[in-house]
């Protein structure tokens, strides 16, 4: 008689493997590149701090360096850092968006296993000790932490990663102020809606990035391990524009490039919506110094922002810092916003006449119309909006006006 026991015994093996399903990373920007970055907060460094990758800060006072030292570049109140501070929001709202797979205690540490998931903690958390991380065998493994309130951890407190988890998958979204305790060892990118502390001589292997706080290091070592993907085979050593007539020249060089296809020049007027200008050729294989050179015939009336999109024959890319320009068309009269940074009453002086106003419009970063008007104000109220980075927009028969918006209370 021919037994059953087989395929039930296999069955019941499948039934309980562990389904793994990754949840999705966020879109990091422009903030990829970055160790080290607040969008509006000061930036200050103590002692012999060691920095792999970019720092900055989009509003603030940047003090420290030296003593400290970084690899990457500073990008401090450039347009870089605006774009930066862009995608910081926009990396955090996604992980807000994120469903959570599992609630858990806000006591984390103690020797604690965690498998990939999206976990949630309701509240103000610590981590204590040894906090492991397993990947399961995948090195795709996504670990995503989102905690409603602040987070620190205690002195000597770990996260260590086995069975293939990598920090560049780890994510910690904290609405508050996060603390590193002395001589800790963090893994993973943070990013964080308040100030950033790394007490003495503790280490991150990831990134820490705050929409708005102050940061304050101490002898720390911040290594960005996450921009693990190579850069593409091509050293960028200018780009810049200048105005011409109503038109925008646009000039860069580079001094090596191995498997470029070509340059896209991208262009804007308010750093979000971005649209192609225009396409240059590469030189494919190249280890001396070529001149590029590209002229924008149609830039925007007022503030115009323009990046460099360097794609290979693989299709590969990477976006480089970005630079602006005011008014080259030279169509519109100003418009000025006082006090800016503001704590969200401010002052719109225009220069224009002020009947001439069809409406006024403000945009948060994500593009949602938060204030709209159908004639001039000269006395705005944000007062009810969070600290952040959003732009204005007047309307007037000869264009649009759009002017970057900072509120920070």
């Amino acid at each position: 008689m021919k037994s059953n026991l087989f395929p039930l015994v296999t069955w019941g093996i499948l039934f309980f493997i562990p389904q793994m399903g990754f949840a999705q990373a966020p879109n990091l920007g422009m903030s990829s590149d970055f160790a080290v970055f607040t969008s509006v907060g000061a930036f200050d460094n103590l002692g012999a701090s060691s920095i792999m990758g970019d720092v900055g800060t989009d509003v603030g006072a940047f003090t420290g360096f030296p003593p400290g030292a970084f690899t990457g570049s500073s990008h401090i109140a450039d347009p870089t850092s605006t774009q930066t501070a862009i995608d910081v929001d926009v990396a955090y709202s996604f992980l807000v968006g994120v469903p959570c797979d599992t609630a858990i205690a806000v006591s984390l540490g103690g020797g604690q296993i965690l498998g990939p998931k999206v976990y949630c903690l309701g509240a103000a958390s610590t981590l204590t000790g040894n906090l492991i991380l397993d990947g399961q065998g995948s090195p795709n493994a996504i670990f995503i932490f989102k905690i409603d309130g602040a987070f620190s951890t205690s002195t000597f407190s770990n996260i260590v990663l086995v069975d293939s988890a990598v920090s560049c998958n780890v994510y910690w979204q904290i609405n508050g102020a996060f603390i590193l305790g002395d001589n800790s060892v963090f893994q993973g990118t943070v990013i964080n809606n308040g100030a950033i502390s790394l007490l003495e001589a503790s280490s991150v292997f990831g990134r820490v990035l705050s929409r708005q706080g102050a940061i304050d290091l101490h002898n720390n070592d911040v290594n960005n391990i996450c921009s693990s993907n190579p850069p593409l085979p091509i050293e960028l050593i200018s780009f810049n524009a200048s105005c011409n007539n109503q038109n925008v020249d646009l000039k860069w060089s580079t001094s090596s490039e191995t498997n470029n296809d070509y340059f896209s020049i991208e262009h804007c007027s308010d750093a979000i919506n971005w649209e192609v200008a225009g396409i240059v050729d590469g030189m494919g294989i190249s280890n001396i110094l070529v001149n590029y050179s590209f002229t924008d015939i149609n830039p925007h009336d007022n503030d115009s922002y323009y990046r460099l999109k360097q794609t290979d024959f693989d299709g590969n890319f990477k976006y480089y810092s970005l630079i602006s320009l005011e008014n080259c068309g030279g169509t519109l009269n100003a418009v000025n916003i006082y006090p800016n940074p503001t704590n969200g009453v401010f002052s719109l002086l225009l220069e224009e006449s002020k009947s001439e106003v069809q409406s006024i419009s403000i945009y948060n970063t994500l593009g949602m119309n938060i204030y709209h008007s159908f004639n001039y104000q000269p006395i705005i109220d944000l007062s009810n909006q969070k600290n952040g980075i959003y732009f204005l927009h007047v309307n007037l028969p000869s264009g649009t006006i759009i002017k970057k918006l900072i509120i920070k209370k």
